[in-house]
C-alpha cells in the first residue's frame, strides 16, 4: 500500500509540531541536597559529575529510608547486598535465644 500525498503531508505536519527543547537547563529535584546533581554525558567532567551524583543519591537514601544503609551500599557499589540468614540457635530450649533468633529472622525477611 502506498501513501498518498495527503497522508504524507499529515506525517510532515506531525513532525513540525515537535518543539526543540532547551537541554542546557539543569534538573532541580525536590530535595535541596540533590539540587543540581545530574547525569550529563556531554560535559567535560562527566566522570567526576557521575561519581558526585551517585555519592549524593547514596547519602540521601542512607539518611531518609528505613534500612537505608543497605540501599546506600547497593547504590555506591552497584552490586546486590549480601544478606546473611541468621543461624539456628544451638540451644533450642533456651527461650531467650529462640526469641532473639526469631527477631533476627524477621529482620532478615523484611530486609
Amino acid at each position: 500500500m502506498t501513501a498518498t500525498s495527503g497522508q504524507a503531508q499529515k506525517e510532515n505536519n506531525k513532525n513540525s509540531q515537535n518543539v526543540q527543547r532547551d537541554y542546557k537547563k539543569k534538573f532541580v529535584g525536590g530535595d535541596t541536597n540533590l539540587s543540581g546533581k545530574i547525569f550529563d554525558v556531554t560535559s567535560r567532567d562527566a566522570v567526576h559529575q557521575f561519581s558526585e551524583t551517585i555519592k549524593a543519591i547514596a547519602d540521601y537514601v542512607g539518611q531518609e529510608y528505613t534500612h537505608g544503609g543497605d540501599i546506600r551500599y547497593v547504590i555506591e557499589n552497584l552490586t546486590d547486598y549480601n544478606f546473611v540468614c541468621p543461624e539456628n540457635p544451638e540451644d533450642k530450649d533456651d527461650p531467650f535465644k529462640m526469641e532473639s533468633w526469631k527477631k533476627q529472622l524477621d529482620q532478615y525477611r523484611k530486609r
